[in-house]
């Protein structure tokens, strides 16, 4: 019946899956935890009580989502803007909401309670652009506190491409088989003789090539692929490629003449709906700017042709723009190499656009050096949309099905004509915004439930992205909902889940810690993000709670100032026992400190709470629980490994630094097991109305108990003091 004294020096592997609680082998099992429930692991290895979080503000629509987005206008001045239901209010680091006159400065959006997790945003100087494929990329610019616009981007130059020309009536088919000939029927005139030779797509399946001509509402076709359906409803069919006919060129330039494109013999092949489109004819581009007539357009030169000569068919093409109603708009955007790149629409879901160097919104495309750029993923075997690009030394494209690179070739920037683009890895990711720590790019894989960090491996030449949650694959079950960084005080990654608990990761690579541990609060948390603020970057929360049988939405934010949760602080000089401005709180039960003094849990009703005495500054909030739980030691005795012995822990003493106040459990957590406090407060004059002692160093207690194959050990502070654990060293008798 050995005893053995054994110290476990820190935590900085975290909390462990119960799926690993049998790999006493591993390495790290030495620094894990069985839970590190409202803790923080420090890169330094302790485990300390998580920050509170002060009430800030109710959002507008409460019975509603919204999602918060940071906006960091320089070194001193971030903002935290709460998207909601087709609106967004703003909120000043380290400080409260923003107001105009004595309400909630507000501006509208066109943004949905149901597009707000799918929006996307990149920031350059004091411009945020934000993108969702279902809105023109927005541009969000603050000219003063209070004083904000949100607009559609000033885009120049949209990309273009090929697009064909779709039509807002039906199309009606003869038979939808594959076969010839088949008549297609449109609801309008809309067709041309030009139109031979043109193909016909649906926004379901089948693919036509027209052969013959009879009507503008009539054509003949052979069908390649099967239609799904006789009837192709309005704006769900599209006429593809170019009018096959000639055209002539009045003139080839100078750039920024006026010319006009003919069509050869008199032939009709232009619609009224080519303005604003691209010709790429003669080695330039003309853009038309005024239809004519069937026959003839007017347009201006962008680039010179070599020649005003007649182009053949099949020589020009009829550009349209790629960001549309129809085809969708970009779900993502990044700054890479002083270019904007969006990526991934409805219709182009794999596509890649940059903009002209040092031209933001100019997105001219061509082959010289600084002009714009489209890039296609190489094919995968199946179609993997873009959901995020990242940018970082390469841009880094992340698709449902893989992740991808992109950069230039080796002596010089990304430019039209050398895209080096390759595929990494297979993992996928979903709609989460990936985040930059240190030299890794943190992204959620697909379905939510491990978050994966890429970066460049000097020894594979290739990159790798290895899983973060592979010890701790129950911390993420749910899926992740939202994440954000932390860089100081303290690196930490925050992971908002979709059971409304929150996942926290210390990520230190250099010092070996990656460390998990989940974050329970009275409600949900449903948004996170993070702005620097006066002592570091502050972590802001939207937490949906109950409050009265109804679910009410606050602004929140992690403050090491406060131990309570939606708390609020207050003073009065001449002392008071009556505290109000609680009425987010009304029907809760609260924690009280009462001049640093924890006097006990009150009911908050009519918005206020009534002490037992008077004080002079308070802290009122929701409670909320640590626990640090021990995992069962591994062991080696003189007959082997103490697992699945019976073991009894006589002593727990562990290493607080500026801790108040901590109970021991040796029951397993059971309701019916007393636990132990530590002893915190010493007798003396009048020392009920003094906190209680801080200590720093260990403390010691003494506990019984046997247990089969284990020996329980949970630390526990449940009340609103700190609680900082660096060490815990045990004193155990296994008995085999």
């Amino acid at each position: 019946m050995p005893r053995i004294t054994y110290d476990q020096t820190n935590f900085t592997a975290g909390e462990i899956s119960p799926k690993v609680m049998g790999r006493v082998d591993v390495a790290r099992y030495a620094n894990g935890a069985e839970s590190l429930q409202n803790c923080i692991v420090n890169i330094h290895g302790g485990a300390e009580r998580r920050d509170g979080l002060p009430f800030i503000a109710e959002t507008k629509v409460s019975a509603k989502r919204s999602r918060l987005i940071p906006f960091v206008f320089s070194r001193t001045q971030a903002y935290m803007l709460e998207f909601g239901d087709f609106y967004i209010r703003f909120y000043i680091a380290s400080g409260g909401q923003i107001l105009f006159g004595s309400v909630p400065y507000e501006i509208a959006s066109p943004y949905s309670e149901a597009m707000l997790f799918e929006l996307d945003f990149t920031q350059g100087a004091d411009t945020m652009l934000i993108f969702h494929e279902g809105v023109f990329i927005h541009s969000l610019r603050r000219l003063a506190s209070d004083s904000w616009t949100l607009q559609p981007a000033p885009v120049t130059v949209i990309p273009f491409d090929e697009t064909g020309h779709r039509f807002g009536t039906p199309l009606t088919l003869t038979d939808a088989s594959v076969g010839s000939p088949r008549t297609a029927f449109a609801g309008a005139p809309v067709f041309l003789a030009t139109d031979i030779g043109r193909r016909i797509t649906s926004a379901g399946s089948g693919l036509a090539r027209i052969i013959s001509y009879g009507s503008p509402t009539a054509v003949t076709i052979e069908i390649v692929e099967a239609f799904g359906a006789l009837l192709l409803g309005s704006d769900q069919w599209v006429l593809e490629d170019t009018p096959q006919g000639a055209i002539t060129p009045s003139a080839a330039g100078p750039v920024g003449a006026g010319i006009t494109l003919t069509f050869d013999g008199g032939a009709d092949g232009w619609r009224s709906q080519d303005v604003g489109k691209f010709v790429d004819i003669n080695g330039g581009l003309v853009q038309i700017i005024g239809f004519t007539s069937a026959n003839v357009v007017n347009a201006v030169v962008k680039k010179e042709l070599t020649a005003a000569v007649s182009a053949p068919a099949n020589s020009w093409v009829l550009n349209g723009p790629v960001w549309n109603a129809s085809d969708g708009y970009p779900r993502t955007g990044a700054f890479y190499e002083q270019r904007l790149t969006a990526a991934g629409s409805k219709r182009y879901p794999q596509t890649i656009w940059g903009s002209r160097t040092a031209l933001y919104f100019d997105f001219t495309q061509g082959t010289d050096d600084d002009e714009g750029f489209s890039f296609t993923l190489p094919s995968t075997g199946e179609i993997n949309p873009i959901n995020r690009l990242a940018a970082s030394t390469v841009l880094i494209p992340l698709t449902s099905g893989g992740e991808f690179t992109l950069y230039g070739g080796v002596e010089k920037g990304l430019t039209p004509t050398n895209p080096q683009i390759k595929q990494r890895s297979d993992y996928g990711s979903n709609d989460v915004k990936p985040i930059k720590v240190g030299t890794e790019l943190l992204f959620v894989q697909n379905f939510g439930r491990k978050v994966r960090a890429v970066s460049y491996d000097p020894d594979t030449y290739n990159y790798k992205a290895p899983d973060l949650t592979v010890l701790a694959e129950h911390i993420t079950q749910s899926g992740i909902v939202a994440m954000t960084h932390q860089k100081e005080p303290r690196a930490l990654v925050w992971c908002a889940r979709a059971d409304g608990k929150m996942a926290t990761l210390a990520l230190d690579r250099d010092e070996g810690v990656t460390a998990w541990s989940p974050q329970i609060t009275d409600g949900a948390f449903e948004s996170v993000a993070s702005i620097p603020g006066v002592n570091g970057n502050e972590v802001w929360v939207i937490v949906r709670r109950n409050i009265g049988g109804t679910d009410r939405r606050y602004v929140e934010r992690f403050d090491p100032n406060y131990l309570t949760d939606s708390g609020i602080k207050g003073a009065n000089p001449d002392g008071s026992d009556t505290w109000t401005g609680l009425s987010h709180l009304n029907g809760k039960m609260v924690d009280v400190k009462a001049d640093g003094v924890y006097v006990g849990s009150y009911l908050v009703t009519g918005g206020q709470v009534t002490i037992d005495r008077e004080a002079f500054e308070v802290e009122i909030g929701l409670n909320y629980v640590s626990r640090i739980k021990l995992l069962r030691p591994e062991i080696q005795t003189g007959e082997g490994s103490a697992q699945s012995n019976a073991m009894s822990t006589s002593e727990v003493s562990p290493l607080f630094l500026e801790t108040t106040g901590c109970k021991v459990d040796t029951g397993d957590l059971d309701p019916n097991y007393k636990e132990i406090d530590f002893a915190f407060r010493h007798f003396g004059d009048e020392v009920l109305d003094m906190p209680p002692e801080v200590v720093t160093g260990f403390d010691t207690i003494g506990t019984v108990g046997w247990q089969r194959a284990d020996s329980p050990v949970t630390l526990i502070q449940d009340l609103p003091y700190p609680f900082h654990v660096l060490a815990v060293v045990r004193k155990l008798t296994v008995n085999s």
